[in-house]
């Protein structure tokens, strides 16, 4: 008797110890799945920035060229003509800073032989190109005609720009994101649905260059023309400078 009430009692135990186990397996497994989270309600708008200024620089090229029959002849007299032009400028307030060499070539130059049906060697180009930059408009016509009169047989492009365009490109950021998040309201308004964050962000930047009437190479050539220098200095206008960002932006809600 006392046996079976001694297997009877271990059973019980035995069986306790393992309803308890399972439990605790159960309870462990289901505080291991994840709990099932929903996907962000997004929406993707886009916005445009556009901040226009008038231009406080210009930018232009003067070259220089000059031809003879040895090669060393070609080089010496334009670097003398280059030089007088680069002492020219300092003389007119253009400090060194503000200009740049952007070319020195020198070219052989042939001429066509119709007796001879070939190309026959008559001499040596030597060119220079100089890159002035200047802070007032005001400046402009002053420096062109300082370069024709002292041996500039060609103009560039006239570019014009801005000294803080960086100051302009953060103001038509600004609007953009502003435009962005005044199109996400208003289409999640229409639904008493806001803004919660924002998602995502992608962002391109146009910074322009204005450029002179004088688009043509020939057209300032024909301007200059190897004439005397003028005495009066010619008036070219700028246009405004427009700065516009565009901006990609996924918003949630």
């Amino acid at each position: 008797m006392k046996n079976k009430t001694l297997i009877l009692t271990v059973a019980i135990v035995v069986g306790s110890m393992l309803v308890g186990t399972f439990g605790a397996f159960g309870v462990a497994g289901a505080t291991d799945k994840p709990e099932k989270t929903e996907d962000p309600r997004i929406i993707s708008v886009s916005g445009t920035g556009i901040v226009t200024a008038k231009p406080d620089k210009f930018t232009v090229n003067f070259t220089i060229s000059t031809q003879k029959k040895l090669a060393r002849d070609a080089q010496q007299a334009n670097d003398t003509k280059a030089n007088a032009v680069i002492e020219a400028m300092k003389g007119a307030g253009v400090i060194e800073d503000d200009m740049q060499t952007t070319s020195y070539r020198l070219d052989t130059v042939y001429e066509w032989d119709k007796e001879g049906r070939k190309n026959i060697l008559v001499g040596y180009r030597a060119s220079y190109s100089l890159m002035v930059t200047r802070y007032d408009l005001a400046d402009m016509g002053g420096i062109i005609d300082l370069a024709t009169s002292n041996g500039v047989e060609n103009i560039g492009t006239i570019q014009y720009g801005i000294k803080n365009r960086e100051r302009l490109t953060s103001e038509a950021l600004r609007l953009a994101m502003k435009d962005a998040k005044g199109k996400a309201d208003l289409a999640l308004g229409v639904y008493d649905l806001e803004v919660l964050r924002v998602g995502n962000i992608h962002l391109n930047t146009y910074e322009p260059v204005a450029r002179n009437s004088y688009e043509e190479k020939g057209e300032m050539d024909r301007a200059i023309g190897g004439a005397a220098p003028s005495a009066v200095a010619p008036v070219i206008i700028a246009g405004d400078l427009t700065f516009s960002v565009h901006v990609s932006v996924v918003f949630e809600y």
